[in-house]
């Protein structure tokens, strides 16, 4: 097998935010858009990039401003953009997003026949799947063809590559046609990964009263197929499980700013940590808790780092940053900052 020159390579959706502002308006009252680059599985890759790892992105963006900044974001962080392309007939996805009056997101997806939802199956750079040690994909790209098989066949050709497969549920209940189509399909790729990272409330959409508790909920999952799954509990930090071990790592104290991102900078810092398991011969499924709780504090660290700071990109750490937050142990908790 041929040595790999990547840890972490996301397949998927990169696109334009436009951050409403004032903060706590509804989305129909705002007035003002700020310009931000985003995407679940691109932001994992700066996150990966950041974090000192070596991360590649496979997407599609219009060739259009918002496709020359994009490609301009990744290359500025380090991100491997082989698998970056250009759509000449369709343009860059982009979504409109406000918090309001109760801080909950509001989106509004511009995504009918844009560019992200138009990667298919012809344009997979198999050179770079085949170069990465681990592949990570959301179930964002899974709501539309042609993009949703090319997906699956990136998974396809990276697993018979000898890559380890994560995978990002990142509901987004708005872009399925129904919630039990969602569940269906996500459950689907659930059976084929590895590596699952999801929040409380994912969790228990998708397995419903078998996540009574976060810990039945993950015992199920981990039934399902996957070899490690990390649960996401906001301020009450995460829970890592795998076949040889269980742990409960309570979150960083600092003051949170924004929590745009925490997710995905969460799993940026525990692919960099696996990725490194990984190069040093260990197997996914053989984590005891001492790999889980590095990796769950590296998660933990960088999610509560990227909290400080506004936006998503932006605010995803650095490697020394998370270094030594997560060298200091966890805390007991989020303090979030008030108005």
């Amino acid at each position: 097998m041929q040595t790999k020159t990547l840890d972490v390579v996301s397949v998927g959706e990169i696109l334009i935010d436009f951050v409403g502002s004032p903060k706590g308006c509804p989305l129909a009252e705002v007035t003002d858009f700020q310009r931000a680059a985003g995407g679940g599985p691109a932001n994992v890759a700066v996150g990966v990039a950041r974090l000192g790892g070596r991360a590649g992105f496979i997407g599609k963006v219009g060739r259009d401003a918002f496709g020359d900044h994009l490609q301009k974001v990744l290359e500025e962080n380090g991100v491997d953009t082989r698998g970056l392309l250009r759509d000449d007939e369709a343009n860059t996805t982009m979504v409109f997003v406000a918090l309001n009056e109760r801080a909950v997101p509001e989106f509004v997806f511009f995504r009918h026949g844009t560019a992200d939802t138009r990667l298919n199956l012809a344009e997979l750079p198999q050179e770079v799947l085949e170069d990465t040690r681990i592949l990570h994909f959301s179930s964002v790209s899974l709501t539309v063809e042609p993009a949703r098989s090319a997906t699956l066949e990136a998974v396809r050709l990276a697993r018979a590559a000898g890559a380890v497969i994560s995978f990002d549920p990142n509901l987004r209940l708005s872009l399925w046609p129904d919630p039990e189509r969602a569940s269906k399909e996500i459950l689907a790729a659930v059976k084929l990964a590895d590596v699952v990272k999801l929040n409380e409330e994912e969790l228990r959409f998708l397995l419903g009263t078998e996540a009574e508790t976060v810990a039945a909920g993950v015992t199920a999952l981990l039934a399902r197929g996957p070899r490690l799954v990390a649960v996401t509990l906001g301020e009450d930090g995460a829970l890592l499980a795998g076949t040889k071990g269980k742990v409960h790592l309570p979150a960083f104290p600092v003051q949170a700013v924004d929590t745009t991102g925490a997710g995905d900078a969460f799993m940026a810092g525990m692919l960099v940590v696996l990725a490194e398991a990984i190069q040093q011969g260990e197997d996914p499924e053989a984590l005891d808790s001492a790999w889980l709780e590095r990796l769950g504090s590296w998660g933990n660290a960088a999610a509560a780092l990227t909290c400080t700071r506004p936006g998503v990109m932006p605010a995803l750490p650095r490697r020394g940053e998370v270094e030594k937050l997560a060298s200091q142990g966890t805390g007991n908790g989020i303090s979030r900052k008030e108005n």
